[in-house]
């Protein structure tokens, strides 16, 4: 997920539009659209503004920025990976999982 991508999903999860989000950070809605769709690059001191509005941590909008380190676990990183998705998407990955998990405990 794209920093944008992820501006969209904490912003509409929140219930706030782009216009109320463009109007706390002190820009467009344009530019907000623009960001959202990866046409533009929001700077690190925007991104931390847009974090504030959206009452989450800039870690949250950064996350899929950072790598993994070699002493961050399996699970760690499954959790990680899932986080990007949406809700629906993540029970689908659980549903996933379980499913391989089943067929590997058989083997």
């Amino acid at each position: 997920m794209t920093i944008g991508e992820r501006i969209r999903y904490i912003r509409e999860a929140k219930g706030i539009t782009q216009n109320t989000l463009a109007e706390s950070v002190h820009v467009t809605s344009s530019y907000i659209s623009r960001i959202e769709h990866g046409s533009s690059t929001p700077t690190l001191e925007l991104i931390q503004s847009i974090a504030n509005a959206l009452d989450t941590p800039v870690q949250d909008i950064l996350c899929d920025l950072f790598s993994y380190s070699a002493e961050v676990s399996v699970s760690e990183k499954i959790k990680i990976i899932v986080e990007r998705f949406s809700p629906e998407k993540q029970q689908l990955l659980l549903d996933t999982l379980e499913y391989l998990a089943s067929r590997l405990e058989k083997l």
